[in-house]
């Protein structure tokens, strides 16, 4: 599984922290004047944020490095596999995320679920939002007061994939038979905004502008127990 690109931004005239994952798809919803990028990440030259090192995982199992993303230069690569090794790696430096956008380029080697933590103030206390592939075809927002995204765990042993404690999870609708050779690029965005956090999630090559509308989010879900501000972090399964 790889990332590639990751931007923070402050949208100025809301004060919201705005983050996101493969970053040229992150200015859609905001006006230049409106935004300002403070943190960005592409992973290519492996100097501070673009250092591996600087990513520090919640699990000392867990272990990212730097790899070959299929036309688009260098990515972050989750190097372990297995349950034992399941965790959150908090976006270096990134505390303060309350509303705003979260959008990510993925491609896979593997058949597990990669997702995104957001609004954690706690390891209770956040949600963590699911782009399944292949052993779970679908989006899902789970709570972390569920025990979801449980160090050491894949989603399934803690009953948060598939087991009844999501909070929704939603057919993907990317058909069967897909890649596992990282040959296709896949795009996930999340926005949230008060008790509101809406899910796209679709081939890459499909976008016609990546800054521009992506339509009808897949996931429109409202819950308010976690209004942040707190931490934004990539969870590896």
């Amino acid at each position: 599984m790889y990332a590639k690109l990751v931007y923070v931004m402050i949208r100025t005239q809301a004060h919201a922290l705005l983050c996101a994952f493969v970053a040229l798809s992150m200015l859609l919803i905001l006006q230049p004047a409106s935004a300002e990028v403070i943190f960005y990440a592409d992973f290519e030259d492996g100097i501070g944020v673009n250092d591996p090192a600087q990513w520090v995982p919640d699990n000392a199992g867990q272990t990212w490095g730097i790899a070959n993303f299929p036309g688009s230069g260098k990515g972050l690569k989750n190097l372990n596999e297995g349950c034992g090794s399941s965790g959150n790696t908090p976006l270096p430096g990134v505390t303060n995320f309350k509303d705003g956008i979260i959008q990510l380029d993925m491609s896979w080697d593997d058949d597990d679920s990669w997702g995104v933590v957001l609004r954690k103030t706690a390891d209770n206390a956040g949600y963590l939002v699911v782009f399944g592939y292949i052993e779970t075809p679908g989006v899902l927002i789970t709570d972390l007061a569920d025990g979801c995204a449980a160090t050491g765990n894949c989603l399934d042993q803690v009953g948060c994939e598939n087991g009844g404690k999501e909070l929704i999870q939603v057919p993907h609708g990317l058909g069967t038979g897909l890649t596992q050779d990282l040959s296709v690029s896949y795009t996930g965005r999340i926005e949230a905004k008060g008790d509101t956090i809406r899910v796209w999630y679709l081939p890459t090559a499909s976008i016609v502008d990546p800054l521009g509308d992506l339509g009808k989010p897949l996931v429109e879900f409202q819950h308010g127990a976690h209004a942040g501000p707190g931490s934004v972090g990539i969870w590896q399964e």
